[in-house]
């Protein structure tokens, strides 16, 4: 059923994390509802069978490493739940609503800030030894002098240190927030664009997705999407032969990398799915950023979802 969302409010991600999680479980204990969905920035940990299932663990935001989120908000109530990453419950949503008939495989990724791919194979979220991290692979640069180092951390030379907000910005020589009133013909846009296709190159070749879903505050520039795929097809260089990578329009590349239909509500419209996913006996039981509350029409009590938005632009 359609999703619908009837509440919502925000909180600033803060530290200590409790500061944010008491403004969280303080809005849930004013509301009722049946299921919860939980989708948070990562790495988090998803096995139900570990001690600290429902922790951020080696997370770079500051002061949020090992912070448990599941325990303080079942305590508020013990109803069925699901966690996951913010781009995998994303992901699920756009595969849930907006597959194509056959289709059993959605990538989301989101760019802003940080870099984060989400990913459903054969219907559900991939999970293995932790979740995907695909903003941490290895991309293609555009130009063989393109001497910028990556954003100093962890994996400089991955999609996320090369093609961020943040990395985008240095690359500029401008400050983040003035991204967006850069001309379009500034020489980052052609970097960004075939950094992702590089991205979207590697989702097709390793993991045959049946469409890549693109979105994120950098993503927002609509010009971004035609640059994509033109760097996806270059890159791949013919070899997918697939007439959803070798031709145009909406039966082609144009209906394969494609903008969320959901925009910037793309994470929480995920939340909800996780929560719709525990309220029909799909999440992960009662084991032990933003919130909205949330509805599919004609289901007889709403769902709550909570969506971590710790990133400016994502």
């Amino acid at each position: 059923a359609p999703l619908r969302i009837l509440d919502r409010a925000e909180f600033p991600t803060l530290v200590p994390p409790s500061e944010t999680l008491s403004q969280v479980t303080a809005w849930l204990r004013g509301r009722d509802y049946d299921a919860l969905g939980v989708a948070m920035f990562g790495p988090v940990d998803l096995d139900p069978a570990s001690p600290t299932w429902g922790y951020v663990t080696t997370t770079p935001k500051p002061g949020w490493q090992n912070t448990d989120v599941m325990g303080p908000l079942l305590a508020v109530r013990r109803v069925p739940c699901c966690f996951d990453t913010d781009v995998n419950a994303p992901a699920l949503e756009e595969f849930r609503h907006f597959a194509r008939p056959g289709e059993t495989s959605c990538a989301y990724v989101t760019v802003g800030t940080g870099i984060g791919v989400g990913l459903v194979v054969n219907g559900r979220c991939v999970r293995g030894l932790v979740h995907p991290e695909g903003g941490h692979i290895a991309v293609k640069k555009r130009r063989p002098d393109d001497s910028y180092k990556g954003v100093a951390g962890i994996h400089p030379w991955c999609v996320e240190g090369q093609c961020s907000a943040v990395a985008l910005a240095e690359r500029a020589g401008v400050p983040q927030e003035a991204l967006k009133d850069l001309p379009e013909d500034h020489p980052v846009w052609d970097d960004a664009a075939y950094l992702l296709g590089s991205l979207c190159a590697t989702l097709c070749a390793l993991l045959s997705v049946e469409r890549i879903v693109l979105s994120g505050g950098v993503m927002l520039r609509a010009s971004l999407f035609p640059k994509v795929r033109r760097a996806t097809r270059e890159i791949l260089d013919g070899y997918i032969a697939h007439p959803r990578v070798l031709t145009d329009g909406p039966e082609g590349i144009d209906g394969y990398i494609v903008p969320s239909v959901r925009g910037n509500d793309a994470g929480l419209y995920g939340a909800i799915a996780l929560a719709a996913e525990a309220a029909r006996g799909n999440g992960l039981g009662t084991k032990g950023a933003a919130s909205t509350a949330s509805t599919s029409e004609g289901s007889p009590s709403p769902l709550v979802a909570t969506s971590s938005t710790t990133r400016p632009w994502r």
